[in-house]
């Protein structure tokens, strides 16, 4: 494939220059608004969704219409982090002499979550240009390249719907919901007020205890817990629930739904003294849609309950 040279049209780079100044203030590029100023000007009942033919046939008879996807990205790069190897007993979430201890890399943390941040907005400004009242079946996808270090990416994507019955406002609401259970909690008098989530980087230092129980005489020869590991899970998931209901409250919201976590770990190899210790480094996320509960005229649709009656091992 051959090299394609700059360009020196000056059109082309003011342009570009455009695009990286909306960028850098946290937008979406010239050709992204472009697009959806187009979208706007047609007016036309022409969509593009990620529905399947089920969520599109319920969201329709709740009085929705699809626009458009949408999308949000980030490319972020991490700072420098430092490892707590020189932390003194007593600081962070451990405390008891001989056990492990957690401490959040607040680096890599804040990396995370300001990326996510940045593309989430970008996903709602591409859906305020489409004229859209909410975006359902928000997918987040992350990831860490190996072609630079530090180099993390969010990339969120989403369908742009319309009420054709009700004006909802001026701010879209995003969330995580299939077109089916958007279309469900919306006839059941809910609303989505937004996507909530937290992110959070932890490294678990292993302690005396945990290292000798588990490298001592016969200690391969009995099943064990590895309670530091177990403890730095939960002292992971509580810092990034933190966060998700800070934002979840900041929302005014009555609860929160289709709260999803994922959770990826490395371990670590440290010395101490003359043994060596393997710590973890865990990285959880956690996702979800804030909903208040909403006055509604008429009475909420029955509830059903379906029942597999046939024995699934036989069939």
């Amino acid at each position: 494939m051959p090299l394609r040279r700059r360009s020196n049209d000056p059109e082309q780079q003011r342009r570009a220059e455009e695009s990286l100044r909306a960028l850098e203030a946290g937008g979406i590029p010239l050709a992204a608004s472009e697009r959806l100023a187009e979208f706007r000007r047609r007016g036309d009942r022409f969509f593009t969704s990620a529905l399947s033919v089920n969520e599109l046939a319920l969201s329709r008879e709740a009085g929705f219409r699809p626009l458009t996807q949408v999308m949000g990205s980030c490319f972020y790069r991490t700072g420098w982090q430092a490892y707590p190897w020189g932390a003194t007993p007593g600081f962070g979430f451990g405390s008891s002499r001989g056990q492990g201890q957690t401490f959040e890399l607040d680096q890599q943390t804040e990396a995370w979550n300001e990326a996510r941040r940045l593309a989430l907005a970008r996903l709602s400004e591409e859906a305020h240009g489409a004229d859209a009242d909410a975006v359902v079946g928000v997918r987040l996808h992350r990831r860490h390249h190996d072609w630079a270090a530090g180099l993390i990416e969010f990339v969120v994507t989403g369908t742009a719907v319309r009420s054709e019955r009700y004006d909802l406002g001026d701010e879209p609401a995003l969330s995580n919901l299939s077109g089916q259970d958007f279309s469900k909690l919306f006839r059941h008098g809910f609303w989505p007020v937004g996507l909530v989530a937290g992110s959070t980087v932890a490294y678990v230092a292993s302690g005396w205890t945990q290292q000798y129980s588990t490298r001592g005489w016969g200690s391969g020869l009995r099943n064990q817990e590895m309670p530091d590991y177990t403890q730095g899970i939960y002292d992971a998931r509580a810092l990034a629930v933190e966060r998700m209901t800070r934002q979840a409250h900041g929302l005014h919201a009555h609860g929160v739904v289709g709260v999803a976590f994922e959770r990826s770990q490395r371990e670590v190899e440290r010395r101490g003294g003359n043994t060596n210790f393997t710590d973890l480094i865990i990285e959880m996320h956690i996702l979800g849609t804030a909903v208040i509960e909403v006055e509604r005229a008429e009475k909420p649709p029955s509830t059903h309950l379906a029942l597999q009656l046939n024995d699934q091992e036989a069939t």
